[in-house]
Parts: structure tokens; C-alpha cells; sequence
């Protein structure tokens, strides 16, 4: 063997030895080129752009090239002012000199309130069947049928601090208690306090009531609520689950609840869907130290609330004898004034009869339409088979592009909770899955129509099997599954599935996308959680990126986490 081969092989194994010693295996895969930080900002003042705007020296720093800008007012940007507007180009200017491309959050599919302020009948519509009206002096009220009501919810028969009229109550005596002082109204409330204590793993302080209800009809409960120095309140629930194997949640809204509050009343609305029983829970999860009153909870049937109307919502009025009566003829136009998707509960609107209309006093009618919903905190999904829906669309994108021109898109199908229940969609005999999966495609043939060969991207989860895109998904009417064939490879995927940690990133590289982790969500201080995820996608093509996401505004470790991310040199992190 000549000498230059025995450097060679020499220095090949010392090479080798290199790459295995600790801290180096990291650097032998490409580095990340997708290097991102989330804002989450209101570009319109002057406070957020400042704020953001110092940012920037820190992200380059750090090794970021890009913002992902989440600007509600940027869904809305065909209407913005021109302040608002030059914010966002000084915004994008000072960007590019630090080396930060600026993505633009667009298309809010999922948290839809942006597209529903334009028209907000275009929510998605939820079907009431049949409810009972009776006409009386010109007009015609909603007549419970059948009656429903909340036994036991005054609270005022105890026994042994075990309330009568509900099914079950967490912590008899331990942690739930009769209060014969603090009321409001009768001589009795309901007092929870030590949750934390009495249930240490689930912090469970909660009554139940199983109730009797009619199949597709609209439900209020109200009830009132005083807390002291209580320690979780973002944690007080109402929450109204079918009575089936997955405990389906047909409303389940933390109710806004403060540390020390006086009497307070809270509202609640929900369908009661295919089910003929519901089962109501109040109370509190995850419960800890502090006191917390409940008082005169009620039920009531409600009709015409948030009633929506456009042609896939039709509303329909006819008497009990099968006459279908006219809207314009027989009675004025049905309108909920007070149409706003985010109000939780108002005084219902009634049917008004014209003068000269064929309902007479008595008359029992069954009325059948359509009305929003709240599902989660203040969401209220969009229907996605309106065409309406995607001329909003088209005009938000464009307005995006003709101020910023950006390189890519970041679209905003997240956690899509409702679906598939009005006419719209049912008349199309799809399922979820696939009128998704038409959305999505309608949604990125639109941005590419106004900027061909632009990147776009998307959150994984609504696109995953393994996370959102399957059957009984919150209140969605069928299965999502298969809506991952909307997207084109071309489309780039943000995994934020945080519990597997990109152990489903295979999923989507097999289908062709790039893949950029987002990761942080406010509990990854030190990074550990970020080198976790690029541990299980090694070897995963098309893992591209990661970015630091935060919901809190909390930017105090984009540093560390960037370290740990890609290192010093923007390359992947040990």
C-alpha cells in the first residue's frame, strides 16, 4: 500500500470518528432553512409595530430568516387604514434589512370571525327541526315541546350537603358544600372550595344533571356564579356532553370566570343535535385552592337565535295541518337584528305575521332552520361550501398582495371544530373529510391565480390522522378523514402536534411535503422539547424548518430555544 492511500484511509477514519463524536451527528443532515418566528400582533398601532419591530435584531441574531405575521386585521386588509397599511410595509422594510422574510397569516378557516364579519350569515348553520310556535296578537313565540326544565338547580333541597335533583357531585361534603349564607337567590347555593386538595390528580369540582331534550333544537342555560380568591378560574366550565361512548361535547365554553367576583350571570347555548338526552356538567377542572358559588341554574327551549339566512340556511314555517306558509305573504321577513356569531345569548327574535296574513290566533306552526354556534372560546366555524366564502377570500389574498408581495403564504385552516350540518353542504353528499379537502384546494388555487409559484403553507392538524382528521372531531357531522387529499405536495406543512413531537412527520413526507416543526408553544424554555422533535424526524425528508411559536406574546426565550433549534450557525441543533 503506497503512502497517499494510507493518508487517505487514515484521515477518512478520522473523519468518521468525527462525525460520530457527541455535538457532530446533529450537523451531518442538511441545516434547517425555514427558520421562523410567530407574531401574533394588531399592526394597527403603533405599541404592537414598535414592539415587533425590536424584535428583529434579535432574530437575526439568533439565526431566524423569517416572521410569520398573525394579524387579524390582515385578513380584513381590502378595508384596512392607511396607517394600518404602512405599519405593515415599515414592518416588512425593516425585516428585510435584518434578513427576515415576512409571511403573511391569511385565509382564517378555522377561527373564521375575520370572513363572518363581512356577512355573518355565512357561518356555518346548525339545523333546528320542527320547533313549536304559536300565533298570538300578530305575532308567533316559541312554545316549549316538550317543556324542559333543571331540577334542582336553586339548590334549595340538601341534604348532608348532597343536593337533590343532580345525578352526581364531586367531593359530598369534602369539597362541595350547602351554603345557607352566601346566596343568590332562596336560602341556599352550591360552594365548592379545597378541589385541589380533595381531588389532587384531576382537580375534578363538579354536579351533573342527565336531561331529557328533543333531537335538533336550540337550548339555553343560565346560571350565576361568585367566586373568592379562586385560583383556577379559566377552568369553570359548562359543559353539555351526548350521553355516547366518546362523550361527544355539544358545547363546552370556558365561561370567563374572575379570581374574585361578585354574583355574575353566565349564558350558555347549544343543539342538542341527533341526541334525545344530554348530560350537564358544572363546575370546574383542574380545580385548586379557593371558593366558588354556583346559584339558580335554569334550562329553557329557545327558538331563532342567531337564525341565519342565505340560501343554503332556508327557513321554513308551516301549521301542524301541512299548510306551508309564506315569508313576505304570510309573515315578515325572519331576521335575528342582533345577528352577531360571537354573542353567546340575547332575547330571541319572534315571528312577526303580516296583516293580512293567513296564520290566524292559535295557530300552532312547526318552524325549522338554521343558526350558528359557539364551539370553544368565542369560535365560530364558516361554512365551507358558500361560494360567498371564497370571493372574501379572494379579495383578502389580493389585497394581501398588492401591499406586501410576499414570497409565501401561510393559510389558516386550524382546528376546524363544525362542519357539514347546513344545507350547503348536506346537499352535496360529501363528507368532511372531502369538502375539506375541496376547500383547501379552492384555497390555494386562489393565492397561486394571484401569485403563481408562491410558497404556501398550512398547520398539520385539521390534515392528520393521527391528530384532528378523523371521525368525532368536536361537532363536525362525519368523518374528516381523507381530507389530506386537498393538498397539493407543493403545499408545506407546520406540525404543531407537540404530543408526538414529529413522530407523524412520516405521514406527510410520504405524501411530498416539507415540513417545518412548530415548535415552543410557550413551554420549551431551554429547548429541550425542539431537539426532541428533530430526534424523531431524523432521517425524515423534508423536515426544513422550525418555528418558534408563541400564543403568549412570550419572547423571552427565542434565544435559547434558536440555540437548541439550529445553533450558533443555523444548522440543526444536538
Amino acid at each position: 500500500m503506497n503512502l497517499n492511500r494510507l493518508m487517505l484511509l487514515v484521515m477518512g477514519g478520522l473523519l468518521c470518528l468525527s462525525a460520530g463524536a457527541p455535538g457532530s451527528a446533529a450537523r451531518a443532515e442538511k441545516p434547517l432553512s425555514r427558520r421562523w418566528l410567530f407574531v401574533m400582533r394588531d399592526m394597527r398601532t403603533e405599541k404592537d409595530l414598535e414592539r415587533t419591530l425590536a424584535l428583529l435584531p434579535r432574530a437575526k441574531k439568533a439565526g431566524y430568516n423569517a416572521i410569520v405575521l398573525s394579524d387579524w386585521w390582515l385578513y380584513k386588509l381590502d378595508k384596512a387604514t392607511e396607517q394600518h397599511k404602512q405599519n405593515l410595509l415599515r414592518l416588512q422594510r425593516e425585516a428585510k434589512k435584518y434578513g427576515l422574510d415576512l409571511i403573511p397569516c391569511v385565509m382564517p378557516i378555522g377561527y373564521s370571525g375575520a370572513i363572518l364579519s363581512y356577512d355573518p350569515n355565512l357561518a356555518e348553520g346548525v339545523p333546528v327541526k320542527d320547533a313549536l310556535f304559536v300565533a298570538h296578537n300578530g305575532r308567533a313565540t316559541l312554545r316549549p315541546d316538550p317543556p324542559v326544565s333543571l331540577p334542582g338547580g336553586d339548590f334549595e333541597q340538601v341534604e348532608d350537603n348532597r343536593f337533590a335533583g343532580w345525578d352526581f357531585q364531586d367531593g359530598v361534603g369534602k369539597s362541595s358544600f350547602a351554603d345557607h349564607e352566601v346566596v343568590h337567590g332562596g336560602r341556599t347555593s352550591l360552594r365548592m372550595e379545597n378541589i385541589g386538595a380533595v381531588s389532587p390528580e384531576h382537580g375534578h369540582g363538579r354536579i351533573m344533571k342527565a336531561v331529557k331534550v328533543k333531537p335538533f333544537r336550540q337550548y339555553h342555560i343560565s346560571l350565576w356564579i361568585k367566586t373568592e380568591d379562586f385560583e383556577t378560574p379559566d377552568q369553570v366550565r359548562v359543559v353539555v356532553l351526548a350521553p355516547t361512548k366518546e362523550e361527544r361535547m355539544l358545547n363546552a365554553d370556558r365561561l370567563g370566570v374572575k379570581r374574585t367576583q361578585d354574583w355574575t350571570q353566565y349564558h350558555i347555548v347549544f343543539n342538542s343535535l341527533n341526541w334525545d338526552q344530554v348530560n350537564i356538567y358544572i363546575g370546574v377542572w383542574g380545580g385548586k385552592g379557593g371558593r366558588i358559588w354556583f346559584d339558580d341554574v335554569k334550562m329553557e327551549e329557545i327558538g331563532l337565535m342567531n337564525v341565519l339566512r342565505r340560501e343554503g340556511c332556508p327557513v321554513s314555517v308551516r301549521g301542524e295541518d301541512g299548510t306551508v306558509y309564506q315569508e313576505g305573504r304570510d309573515f315578515k321577513p325572519i331576521r335575528d337584528p342582533r345577528l352577531r356569531p360571537y354573542d353567546q345569548y340575547h332575547e330571541p327574535p319572534v315571528i312577526e305575521l303580516t296583516a293580512d296574513s293567513r296564520i290566524k290566533d292559535g295557530t300552532r306552526l312547526r318552524v325549522s332552520y338554521y343558526h350558528s354556534i359557539i364551539v370553544g372560546s368565542n369560535q365560530v366555524m364558516c361554512c365551507l361550501s358558500d361560494p360567498k366564502v371564497y370571493d372574501i377570500l379572494r379579495e383578502q389574498v389580493q389585497a394581501v398582495e398588492d401591499l406586501l408581495h410576499p414570497k409565501a403564504f401561510f393559510m389558516q385552516h386550524d382546528e376546524i371544530r363544525l362542519a357539514n350540518w347546513d344545507e350547503a353542504c348536506q346537499s352535496r353528499g360529501l363528507t368532511p373529510g372531502q369538502i375539506l379537502a375541496d376547500n383547501v384546494k379552492k384555497c390555494t388555487d386562489i393565492i397561486w391565480s394571484i401569485h403563481p409559484g408562491a410558497e404556501i403553507w398550512v398547520w398539520s392538524d385539521m390534515f392528520d390522522p393521527m391528530h384532528n382528521a378523523h371521525d368525532n372531531y368536536y361537532l363536525v357531522n362525519g368523518t374528516l378523514a381523507g381530507s389530506w387529499e386537498g393538498l397539493d405536495p407543493k403545499v408545506g406543512i407546520v406540525n404543531w402536534y407537540g404530543e408526538l413531537m414529529g413522530k407523524n412527520a412520516k405521514f406527510f413526507s410520504d405524501r411530498g411535503h416539507q415540513q417545518v416543526l412548530a415548535g415552543y408553544y410557550d413551554d420549551d424554555e431551554d429547548g429541550a422539547a425542539i431537539k426532541k422533535w428533530l430526534a424523531n424526524t431524523r432521517g425524515v425528508p423534508g423536515v426544513v424548518g422550525a418555528m418558534y411559536t408563541t400564543w403568549r406574546d412570550d419572547y423571552d426565550y427565542m434565544e435559547a430555544w434558536a440555540k437548541a433549534a439550529w445553533g450558533d450557525d443555523a444548522e440543526r441543533g444536538k
